[in-house]
């Protein structure tokens, strides 16, 4: 049975086709954000200081000379720096005030028993074993009171507010999976440490909400195992994408960056949206004339046509829904939408006389598309009728074509 993790969920939410190309398609990419850079020598600076717990308190200025070392032992040029004013030094400072801020609020490190560090767990989420998942505790602790305590380390720089941590999912699952194998395990509380801000938050889970979360995983899974299409999803997020060059919505943009500046103009998606764009912005401002020269706007949107036509051609060919032009882009975006035959064809006539003969023909009179396909949506006619009614649907694409101008 496949194994999940919460990460694995997450980023089929954020994008089904970055999920198909990690989770499906296993297309390996092993570029790495400093951001996560960061968070992982910070992570071994706390595995460092409480492994060494159990046989002394280990000084602020031998775990900040660990980080570094374990920084420049693992430095490499592909780390990606997405914030242009940064620098990677930068990025290094501001983990040792993480650590020093810790460190100063947690000396001198006796809240409990650690019980595990970069704990990983297997369980499953369901008593028939259906849905399986696995995950990795930062910290996993008995505190003095009896209870467990899972802690997480957030080097991120959001904050959520306590309603936001009250309904996060990945330490909820992990108090699943910590109550499932050790079930003595009854009272568990939920930690994040917000070394960003120097916070620490805490939550605790019902049976109820406990239940209610697998019930969702589960559906969540359910709906990943039906899934067809994995389509994309452009969002903030697309920065940290390492998949441009397989995405529909960025790869031309990407072919288009790696041409000499010269020959940028020539390329033929740059040629369509600069064409496009040009006879958009001369329509916009001819009809924000008070009196527009109708024959020339009218001449403007034939243009427009052809040229959205030709957008469509190439979107196609190129297996791309956003062109990119030198000032703007072009998102083409095709869907599949129920068709009925076309008027004068023999077919629509065979299914006007269908509709006579099993005596519908009055509520959908003239054979008007929208009425015909509300109707058969509704299922308002006997089986046998939808059936044969059915028998002519076909399909078409139909295409929306936007104008999006670079800021």
């Amino acid at each position: 049975m496949p194994e999940y993790s919460i990460s694995q969920l997450g980023t089929f939410e954020q994008c089904a086709l970055q999920y198909k190309l990690i989770y499906v398609d296993r297309i390996k990419r092993y570029e790495e954000g400093i951001e996560a850079f960061l968070g992982q020598r910070f992570h071994e600076a706390m595995e460092r200081l409480y492994s060494e717990r159990a046989f002394r308190i280990v000084s602020l200025e031998e775990l900040l000379a660990y980080y570094e070392r374990q920084w420049a032992e693992n430095w490499h040029a592909e780390v990606k720096i997405n914030r242009k004013e940064r620098t990677a030094d930068d990025y290094r400072l501001l983990g040792r005030r993480f650590i020093e801020d810790y460190y100063r609020r947690h000396h001198p490190f006796d809240e409990g028993r650690v019980l595990g560090l970069e704990k990983y767990l297997r369980f499953p989420l369901d008593a028939a074993g259906r849905y399986n998942f696995k995950g990795i505790i930062d910290r996993l602790m008995r505190a003095p009171d009896g209870a467990f305590e899972i802690h997480d380390y957030k080097t991120g720089s959001t904050l959520p507010d306590q309603a936001q941590a009250d309904s996060d999912r990945q330490l909820a699952l992990y108090q699943i999976g910590v109550q499932t194998l050790w079930p003595e395990a009854k009272t568990v509380r939920l930690v994040w440490h917000y070394v960003a801000f120097d916070m620490e938050m805490r939550s605790s889970r019902t049976p109820e909400a406990l239940e209610r979360l697998k019930a969702d995983l589960g559906e969540l899974i359910d709906r990943i195992g039906a899934e067809r299409n994995f389509a994309p999803h452009e969002s903030a997020l697309c920065d940290w994408c390492p998949y441009w060059d397989l995405c529909p919505a960025k790869k031309h943009l990407v072919k288009v960056r790696e041409l000499p500046p010269d020959r940028w103009k020539d390329e033929p998606g740059v040629v369509i949206v600069d064409a496009y764009a040009e006879r958009w912005r001369k329509k916009k401002a001819l009809e924000a004339e008070v009196k527009g020269p109708e024959a020339e706007i009218k001449a403007l949107e034939a243009e427009i046509k052809e040229i959205r036509d030709a957008a469509i051609a190439f979107a196609e060919r190129e297996d791309v829904s956003v062109i990119a032009g030198t000032d703007a882009r072009l998102r083409v975006n095709g869907k599949d939408k129920p068709a009925w035959p076309a008027r004068g064809t023999g077919a629509r006539e065979a299914l006007e006389k269908e509709l006579r003969e099993a005596g519908v023909w009055g509520e959908v009179a003239a054979l008007d598309d929208a009425a015909l396909e509300q109707a058969v949506a509704e299922e308002r006619w006997p089986g046998d009728i939808l059936d044969r009614v059915k028998s002519y649907l076909g399909t078409e694409k139909r295409y929306t074509v936007t104008l999006k101008e670079d800021s």
